[in-house]
């Protein structure tokens, strides 16, 4: 099929499966391969998930964040762990999305039930190369840690 498309259906049923998952989130691929130079993604992501921040520098890569439904933050941090800057996407309001430049760490915190986005990286994807994790951001299989992590972040940025 020439035409993927973005819509409802597909969205709904993202929202299903994210609020049905463990990690409270899930992702629907449209590139067909790891090795594609450009991966392409809708997500839906609940205010609970914990999506450990990253920055990508192996190859170092551009991120881009499209606001699809809800309120996402995406928030950067400084080497140390200090929230540096944010921005906040809400469906139907400017600003639409935005590019997070390689090297960067960054993490999108759902700030709404349902949120949905459309997430372009550049590829290829490796698990081992793909994101490199800071030592003071704990690992998303920490749920408590994780918990806390994001209680921090909102009351920092005064997201609540």
């Amino acid at each position: 099929m020439p035409l993927k498309l973005i819509d409802e259906k597909l969205i709904a049923d993202l929202t299903t499966t994210a609020q049905n998952s463990a990690r409270r989130r899930t992702l629907y691929t449209f590139h067909t391969d790891n090795s594609d130079k450009l991966q392409r993604m809708a997500a839906v992501i609940e205010p609970e998930s914990y999506i450990r921040p990253h920055k990508h520098q192996r190859p170092d890569k551009v991120e881009v964040f499209v606001i699809l439904r809800g309120k996402l933050a995406v928030v950067i941090f400084a080497d140390d762990g200090r929230v540096s800057e944010h921005v906040v996407l809400e469906a139907g309001k400017s600003p639409w999305g935005v590019e997070v430049t390689p090297d960067t760490w960054h993490m999108t915190l759902a700030l709404e039930p349902d949120t949905a986005m459309y997430e372009v990286v550049e590829g290829p994807w490796h698990p081992k190369t793909h994101k490199t994790f800071p030592n003071w951001a704990p690992p998303e299989e920490d749920a408590a840690a994780g918990q806390a992590f994001i209680a921090r972040v909102r009351q920092d940025l005064m997201l609540y």
